[in-house]
């Protein structure tokens, strides 16, 4: 396999992997270490988040 299609696959797959991993773990982390405020910013960050990354997924696949 030449390295030009090993690293392609690896920011394919691997990396997504990785950086939901490191997310999970980051969202944990701070979830714990903090306040009833903090936790409902973090919460609303999320849902932020999820809309924008539904909305961007849905205009993608039908664009």
């Amino acid at each position: 396999m030449s390295i030009h299609i090993i690293i392609k696959l690896m920011i394919k797959f691997i990396l997504p992997i990785v950086v939901f991993i490191a997310a999970v773990y980051g969202i944990s982390y701070f979830w714990t270490n903090s306040s009833s405020k903090g936790k409902k910013m973090i919460a609303l960050g999320l849902i932020i988040a999820l809309i924008v990354g539904i909305s961007l997924t849905t205009y993608l696949v039908f664009d």
